[in-house]
């Protein structure tokens, strides 16, 4: 095995651990501030959000690594942004609609499937947040006309 692929995976698997403990630091903060206010603080939620797209990105971050090394023009994969983006995207804004207080965005059409599948459980928004990174840093590819003709 080589030792900057060790290095590397190492240097990733830290920088994915440092984001947990981050983000696990920001939830205790948000749910102590809860208790004491009994308000969300919208910008360490986001920030608690951000981590967990970041930490979806650190996981793809070798094939954009690879993909930079290849020559062509950039061309987006719109299947899997529309198909995987799109939903995991919609998911990801779970917390800001449960938890605002606006009735009316809570009972709409939209905005029904967030506030139901809330109510049971919301182990299901951070899935969705780093499925969200990991598709936004995949779902780009080198295209090389001249390989393909």
């Amino acid at each position: 095995m080589k030792v900057k692929s060790i290095f590397k995976y190492l240097f990733f698997t830290i920088l994915i651990f440092l984001m947990i403990a981050l983000r696990a630091y920001i939830t205790r903060q948000l749910k102590s501030q809860f208790e004491v206010i009994y308000r969300i603080n919208f910008s360490l939620l986001f920030i608690g959000m951000s981590i967990n797209v970041a930490i979806g990105l650190a996981l793809g971050m070798e094939h954009l690594i690879n993909e930079i090394k290849k020559e062509g023009t950039w061309k987006p994969n719109l299947p899997k942004i529309i198909l995987m983006g799109i939903p995991s995207l919609y998911f990801s804004f779970a917390y800001l609609v449960g938890y605002c207080n606006n009735e009316f965005l809570q009972k709409t059409i939209l905005f029904y499937p967030i506030t139901n599948l809330f109510n049971y459980d919301s182990s299901f928004i951070s899935v969705s947040q780093i499925i969200l990174g990991y598709i936004i840093i995949t779902s780009f590819y080198r295209y090389n006309n001249f390989l393909d003709k």
